[in-house]
């Protein structure tokens, strides 16, 4: 019978079962990050804490009913009210046992803070709109620069296709004399380059995953692997002023400053309002007596009714306080909205920017490969050396790279106008 094992015997006998392979799609990376991010999750929280505040508020505004007991032993010496001599009363005992009713009338206060408390969960769902698009734009840039390392990566794989082949060509001319050992020699060189930024693209490429694994909150041990690529679109013509407008009506954070504005307002008028009475009615029934043989019904009802006088300047510095906060969002709305239309033409620009460099880089490209082949065919041909194809496959490799960090501009601009426009997750999710 086995008793234990040797230090890793176990285990290398029975490995531990490796992570399946995650295959993500770039929407399915926002959805994952919009169910699984923290800084999501804490938002969210946050927007339910927020929904719990106004339901207390509106609470203080409808009855509160209770069930009361009491039980009372005590003298009394009625001296002290009648003039004559000592008639203790007592001592004596009393229970007493039955249900309480409070009903606010009229509290101009609590109907106030229950406003403010609503308006507050609309702005605790604008700032949870506003995580949400935050977390979606940090999952797609994220997704993008894996995508741009990915393209990176199969680019130099096939630049070091190219070398070897180059070399071995090279190797074989030699052979036949018509080559010589520096043409082998700087081919051996260029595979020998190609193979060391081969080595850095696939640990930038892994590194990369890594940070998109965290973003998505995912296992330690999960391995993940994109479904999509680095994509040129034709983009429709955009009208800038109707962007601009349509993001200063759709922008969480605008709607969260205007939302914030109101609860100003509202705190405004509830400082003025503290001068307004406040009445209230209580009524409570209950049965009374010495013993439980004897209980009779007892009841009472009573109106409050509270006047404010003098407060000591309370009232009128809460209002200035009030007033005061109202132009702070004032000013904060001007300036959110100088950033909203800032982001806008920022995005617009670097859109339409990105779009004339792919183009550019497609053509660069096509070039660097025709300048390639032609190289190739005239070395094989005899009449040159290969200094014009080492000449041409850094010219290649420059022109690759060009054309990803385009595509990569690309599709990170119109994720940057998506943002600008507050519809990043629409756009990324549906």
């Amino acid at each position: 019978m086995l008793i234990g094992c040797a230090a890793g015997l176990c285990n290398a006998q029975n490995p531990p079962s490796a992570s399946p392979l995650l295959r993500l799609s770039l929407a399915d990376a926002v959805k994952l990050g919009l169910k699984q991010n923290p800084t999501r999750l804490i938002a969210s929280i946050l927007q339910q804490e927020s929904d719990r505040t106004r339901d207390v508020a509106r609470s203080a505004l409808l009855p509160q009913a209770n069930l009361v007991g009491r039980g009372l032993y005590a003298q009394f010496n009625l001296q002290s009210v009648f003039k004559s001599p000592p008639l203790p009363a007592g001592p004596y005992q009393v229970g007493e046992g039955g249900a309480a009713v409070t009903q606010s009338i009229f509290d101009a206060l609590l109907l106030r803070r229950y406003q403010i408390s609503r308006e507050g969960a609309r702005t605790a769902h604008y700032q949870d709109l506003l995580a949400r698009e935050d977390v979606t734009q940090i999952v797609v840039q994220q997704y993008l620069l894996v995508l741009r390392a990915i393209a990176d990566r199969d680019a130099v794989r096939a630049r070091v296709a190219l070398a070897q082949r180059l070399y071995d060509q090279a190797v074989q001319l030699e052979k036949t004399g018509i080559g010589t050992r520096i043409d082998t020699t700087r081919s051996q060189v260029e595979l020998l380059n190609e193979r060391q930024l081969l080595i850095d693209a696939e640990t930038s490429t892994r590194t990369s995953k890594y940070s998109l694994a965290e973003i998505l909150d995912l296992g330690r041990d999960q391995e993940l692997e994109l479904t999509d690529a680095l994509r040129f679109s034709n983009l429709p013509t955009f009208d800038r002023a109707a962007v601009i407008a349509g993001a200063l009506a759709t922008r969480p954070e605008m709607k969260t400053i205007i939302s914030q504005q109101r609860i100003a307002l509202l705190s405004r008028k509830q400082a003025s309002e503290q001068r307004l009475p406040r009445l209230t009615f209580e009524a409570a029934w209950s049965g009374q007596g010495e013993h439980a043989s004897e209980v009779l019904p007892a009841y009472s009802y009573q109106l409050d009714l509270t006047i404010p006088i003098y407060t000591g300047g309370r009232i009128s510095a809460t209002i200035s306080q009030a007033k005061l906060e109202e132009q702070r969002f004032l000013e904060q709305r001007h300036s959110v909205e100088a950033m909203v239309i800032r982001e806008v033409k920022v995005a617009l620009d670097e859109l339409e920017a990105a779009r004339q460099a792919v183009d550019v880089a497609n053509h660069g490209k096509a070039l660097a490969d025709d300048e390639v082949a032609q190289a190739d065919r005239r070395f094989n041909a005899g009449v040159s050396t290969n200094i014009e194809i080492i000449t041409a496959q850094d010219e290649l490799a420059r022109a690759s790279d060009n054309q990803i960090e385009a595509l990569f501009r690309f599709n990170q601009s119109r994720a940057n106008l998506a943002r600008a426009e507050g519809q990043i997750e629409s756009t990324y999710t549906r």
